[in-house]
């Protein structure tokens, strides 16, 4: 009898222990709007494919003007003196959907097709998106930057006219 009252008791114990309510979490704040700069005017990086090498890493600044600013990374063996890097300028033009960058006064030429979420997928000579053997596309990804301000500027900047440019200039 005495197991069975302190069953009891522990039982009404345990329901009243559980009944007490949590308080909810408090919502989480509205996040901010990300501002998408529109239009292909930007900086972009990506890897292109190399022939000879091990890897080509390039970074492209678009210019309003249609000019380019085409940094070359490539790499040939393991350590760091197998980089060479290249700075290239050129010229860019879009016709709907496909770009086409010619670099060094035309001697070298890219065509590429505009993708999803601002990034240009190669095209082969026939018109076909590039890919590896592992099936991936070579793709130059639009880089999305927010401009450092002074603090308690509010100014609104559009981060695509931002002048950054002398980070890819300066190499």
């Amino acid at each position: 009898m005495k197991i069975s009252r302190w069953i009891l008791l522990f039982g009404l114990f345990l329901l009243l222990g559980c009944s007490k309510e949590e308080s909810a979490p408090a919502p989480l704040p509205p996040l901010k709007k990300i501002e998408v700069p529109e239009g292909v005017v930007g900086f972009y990086s990506g890897r292109l494919p190399c022939d000879n090498c091990k890897a080509k890493v390039v970074k492209a600044q678009l210019k309003e003007d249609s000019s380019v600013v085409f940094v070359q990374s490539i790499v040939r063996g393991s350590t760091p003196d197998s980089i060479d890097t290249d700075t290239l300028s050129g010229r860019f033009t879009m016709a709907g959907d496909k770009m086409t960058m010619e670099l060094s006064e035309g001697k070298i030429r890219y065509h590429f097709q505009q993708g999803s979420y601002g990034s240009f997928a190669l095209l082969t000579g026939a018109g076909t998106v590039y890919k590896d053997q592992d099936g991936f596309k070579a793709e130059l990804i639009k880089i999305y930057i927010n401009p450092m301000r002074p603090a308690g500027d509010t100014t609104k900047v559009d981060s695509a006219k931002a002048d950054t440019s002398k980070a890819v200039e300066d190499k």
